[in-house]
């Protein structure tokens, strides 16, 4: 993969301005542009559910605690799992429970017997039952993280990222200090609410789904009605 140095070279070639210093776009604004390209088109890979950016995080399973916390940088659920004493990785299946009773902790086993569903709540999940022992490492979090910000001359893409689209990120920056200089100097916003409105369009995709999970009940489904 091509470093940001290199990356940022290339942008500047497409604007035609190689000389930073003498450069009508900065080297911190070709940054702030590129990073905020780089980290769209990484929330696109994120949305075509194919494991792109995803990191594995382990939680200790704590007695008479029931609400845990996603990792710093969580942005969507691949998959939540027990983690057995024999090494196995079960899956928790998600259960929003809409009109069950929480049992609580008495009616279930512990250790290898104890399983649970889960509701996302927050910044973080809910266990139901509650676990009544303590096991180290007992939650597996499979998650997909926000990329790394590019900064420093020797910064790399996420390994995540393909790198035959490198040119694509550098192209939409390009595309970007070009909108920038057209708003700066004719003070007309249009391309900006295109850029807005792009923005909103991912989001609006983004927002449907934060865990990936077999949902098996439909909430607040109404009577039917013959109409």
């Amino acid at each position: 993969m091509r470093t940001y140095s290199q990356l940022r070279t290339g942008i500047r070639r497409y604007i035609r301005e190689v000389n930073s210093v003498t450069s009508y776009w900065s080297d911190q604004f070709i940054q702030q542009l590129f990073n905020s390209c780089y980290r769209r088109r990484c929330s696109q890979l994120v949305m075509t559910y194919e494991g792109y950016f995803v990191s594995i995080a382990v939680r200790d399973l704590e007695e008479n605690t029931a609400q845990y916390a996603f990792p710093n940088g969580f942005i969507r659920l691949q998959k939540l799992e027990l983690v057995r004493s024999d090494a196995r990785s079960i899956p928790i299946r998600r259960f929003e429970r809409h009109d069950s009773v929480n049992v609580g902790g008495n009616s279930v086993g512990t250790g290898d017997q104890y399983t649970p569903t889960y509701r996302p709540l927050g910044n973080g999940f809910i266990l139901e039952p509650t676990p009544q022992e303590t096991v180290t490492e007992g939650i597996r979090i499979e998650y997909a993280a926000v990329p790394a910000e590019l900064s420093a001359n020797g910064d790399t893409m996420h390994p995540s990222f393909p790198e035959n689209f490198e040119e694509l990120v550098i192209l939409d920056t390009v595309v970007a200090c070009f909108d920038a200089e057209g708003v700066q100097e004719s003070g007309q916003v249009r391309s900006i609410l295109r850029l807005r409105t792009e923005w909103e369009a991912d989001w609006d995709r983004f927002v449907d789904q934060r865990v990936i999970a077999k949902q098996e009940i439909q909430p607040f489904s109404g009577h039917y009605t013959d109409s």
